[in-house]
Protein backbone atom coordinates (compact mmCIF):
# COMPACT_ATOMS: atom_id res chain seq x y z
CA UNK A 1 0.00 0.00 0.00
CA UNK A 2 1.32 3.41 -0.94
CA UNK A 3 0.71 5.04 2.44
CA UNK A 4 2.60 2.34 4.34
CA UNK A 5 5.50 2.60 1.89
CA UNK A 6 5.66 6.35 2.43
CA UNK A 7 5.51 5.98 6.21
CA UNK A 8 8.30 3.39 6.11
CA UNK A 9 10.37 5.77 3.97
CA UNK A 10 9.84 8.54 6.54
CA UNK A 11 10.94 6.17 9.32
CA UNK A 12 14.14 5.33 7.41
CA UNK A 13 14.77 8.89 6.26
CA UNK A 14 14.81 10.19 9.81
CA UNK A 15 16.74 7.29 11.26
CA UNK A 16 13.82 6.17 13.39
CA UNK A 17 14.41 2.53 12.49
CA UNK A 18 16.93 2.44 15.34
CA UNK A 19 14.10 2.83 17.86
CA UNK A 20 12.78 -0.26 19.62
CA UNK A 21 10.24 -2.19 17.54
CA UNK A 22 7.29 -1.29 19.80
CA UNK A 23 8.08 2.42 19.50
CA UNK A 24 8.38 2.08 15.72
CA UNK A 25 4.98 0.37 15.57
CA UNK A 26 3.43 3.17 17.63
CA UNK A 27 4.99 5.87 15.44
CA UNK A 28 3.93 4.07 12.26
CA UNK A 29 0.39 3.69 13.57
CA UNK A 30 0.09 7.36 14.51
CA UNK A 31 1.67 8.61 11.29
CA UNK A 32 -0.54 6.37 9.18
CA UNK A 33 -3.66 7.56 10.97
CA UNK A 34 -2.64 11.20 10.58
CA UNK A 35 -1.79 10.78 6.91
CA UNK A 36 -5.06 9.00 6.12
CA UNK A 37 -7.02 11.75 7.86
CA UNK A 38 -5.14 14.40 5.89
CA UNK A 39 -5.80 12.63 2.60
CA UNK A 40 -9.49 12.26 3.43
CA UNK A 41 -9.79 15.97 4.27
CA UNK A 42 -7.93 16.93 1.10
CA UNK A 43 -9.99 14.68 -1.17
CA UNK A 44 -13.51 14.25 0.18
CA UNK A 45 -14.35 17.93 -0.21
CA UNK A 46 -13.98 17.42 -3.94
CA UNK A 47 -16.84 14.91 -4.13
CA UNK A 48 -20.31 16.00 -5.22
CA UNK A 49 -23.08 15.59 -2.66
CA UNK A 50 -24.34 12.54 -4.55
CA UNK A 51 -20.89 10.93 -4.65
CA UNK A 52 -20.33 11.75 -0.99
CA UNK A 53 -23.46 9.73 -0.15
CA UNK A 54 -22.16 6.86 -2.28
CA UNK A 55 -18.80 7.11 -0.53
CA UNK A 56 -20.45 6.91 2.89
CA UNK A 57 -22.34 3.80 1.79
CA UNK A 58 -19.12 2.25 0.45
CA UNK A 59 -17.34 2.76 3.74
CA UNK A 60 -19.75 0.43 5.50
CA UNK A 61 -18.66 -2.75 3.75
CA UNK A 62 -16.25 -2.05 0.88
CA UNK A 63 -12.58 -2.95 0.84
CA UNK A 64 -9.91 -0.25 0.81
CA UNK A 65 -9.22 -1.11 -2.84
CA UNK A 66 -12.86 -0.55 -3.74
CA UNK A 67 -12.86 2.78 -1.91
CA UNK A 68 -9.66 3.85 -3.66
CA UNK A 69 -11.11 2.89 -7.04
CA UNK A 70 -14.25 4.89 -6.31
CA UNK A 71 -12.25 7.96 -5.25
CA UNK A 72 -9.94 7.72 -8.27
CA UNK A 73 -12.89 7.56 -10.63
CA UNK A 74 -14.82 10.40 -9.00
CA UNK A 75 -12.15 12.95 -8.10
CA UNK A 76 -10.13 14.67 -10.79
CA UNK A 77 -6.40 14.40 -10.14
CA UNK A 78 -6.95 12.12 -7.15
CA UNK A 79 -3.46 10.62 -7.39
CA UNK A 80 -1.84 14.08 -7.51
CA UNK A 81 -3.89 15.26 -4.54
CA UNK A 82 -2.83 12.22 -2.53
CA UNK A 83 0.83 12.70 -3.50
CA UNK A 84 0.67 16.37 -2.52
CA UNK A 85 -0.85 15.42 0.85
CA UNK A 86 1.95 12.91 1.40
CA UNK A 87 4.66 15.43 0.50
CA UNK A 88 3.17 18.06 2.81
CA UNK A 89 2.96 15.48 5.59
CA UNK A 90 6.60 14.50 5.06
CA UNK A 91 7.68 18.16 5.13
CA UNK A 92 5.84 18.70 8.40
CA UNK A 93 7.37 15.56 9.88
CA UNK A 94 10.85 16.72 8.83
CA UNK A 95 10.32 20.06 10.55
CA UNK A 96 8.92 18.44 13.69
CA UNK A 97 11.72 15.89 13.95
CA UNK A 98 14.40 18.51 13.27
CA UNK A 99 12.94 20.74 15.99
CA UNK A 100 12.70 17.82 18.40
CA UNK A 101 16.32 16.86 17.78
CA UNK A 102 17.41 20.48 18.35
CA UNK A 103 15.51 20.68 21.62
CA UNK A 104 17.07 17.42 22.83
CA UNK A 105 20.61 18.45 21.91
Amino acid sequence: MEIKDNINNIIKEFGLETLPEEEQKEIISRMTESLIKRIMVDTLGKLSDENMKKFEELQENASQDEIDTFLKSNIDNYEQIVQKSIEEFKDEMKKSITNLKKSLA
